[in-house]
């Protein structure tokens, strides 16, 4: 299992708020970050598993295979700076796991958080890019950024659908 160092919060949000501190990501923020997205696709299947609506259901599956996307493009990152070898671990030896509920019911208070870390994921992680002195982790950086954008419309798309069919 990976151990997050002590600096990191535990829990994948507030790590992600620690991170947002950072005007520009060391190896080990990149590794943490390609934990949180790994986490990130725990959390879109979960929600997945938890509506029925065929089409909303794939468009969160959606966002949980990019999320994974997401970590292999923070692995390639650390890759290009020459960095020792990090692979991801299976999700249950993910520091993040623990915190991961059984069910997450959809509600108005939740879509409006996922949309609203969604495009401030994207907006992280295209200051990320501008700091990052390597052109071709820059552009990693920028197309995870473009993903998360993405990912708030799709969360739009989700709630319109149910909401439709309610």
């Amino acid at each position: 299992m990976y151990v997050l160092p002590a600096e990191y919060p535990r829990d994948p949000f507030a790590a992600f708020a620690f991170l947002k501190t950072r005007p520009a990501l060391s190896n080990e923020d990149l590794k943490v970050i390609a934990l949180i997205e790994a986490y990130g696709e725990l959390f879109y299947d979960i929600l997945a598993r938890g509506v029925t609506h065929e089409e909303a259901r794939a468009l969160l599956a959606r966002n949980a295979a990019e999320e994974r996307g997401h970590a292999h493009r923070l692995l390639k990152a650390l890759k290009l700076r020459g960095a020792p070898a990090f692979e991801l671990p299976p999700i249950e030896e993910n520091p993040f796991f623990s915190l991961a509920p059984a069910e997450i019911p959809l509600s108005e208070e939740l879509y409006g958080l996922l949309e609203q870390g969604e495009v401030e994921g994207d907006l992280q992680y295209q200051a990320w890019a501008d700091a990052e002195p390597n052109p071709d982790i820059a552009q990693l950086l920028r197309l995870n950024g473009a993903e998360e954008a993405r990912h708030c419309e799709r969360v739009r798309q989700v709630k319109a659908l149910l909401h439709a069919a309610q």
